[in-house]
């Protein structure tokens, strides 16, 4: 994947957390979006994970919610790889079973 892709590919990504208005998340500043470095050629977009971890539990993310947010974000990705098996995996975390961060 070329950097122009991976750029829309994130561009994408974004957008599809930010219509999720529940989420509060407004712009690429309020998430984190990982790639794999080892993306290699032979049989990349075949099968992409995604994964969401260290979301915080909030009344307002309910699994409706989550599941909404797996939905939009398994689009944005089937966009670019439309022949690709696609699973999205949503992880609520609650900061009390550990949690840690520099002041903003």
């Amino acid at each position: 994947m070329t950097e122009k892709q991976l750029r829309k590919l994130h561009r994408d990504i974004v957008e599809a957390v930010t219509l999720v208005k529940e989420l509060g998340l407004k712009d690429e500043t309020e998430m984190t979006c990982l790639f794999p470095s080892d993306m290699m050629s032979y049989g990349f977009g075949e099968e992409i994970i995604v994964e969401v971890t260290g979301l915080f539990e909030k009344p307002e993310r309910t699994d409706e919610v989550r599941n909404l947010l797996a939905m939009f974000l398994g689009g944005a990705v089937r966009k670019r790889f439309p022949q690709a098996r696609i699973e999205c995996f949503i992880f609520p975390f609650n900061p009390k079973q550990g949690f840690w961060s520099t002041p903003r």
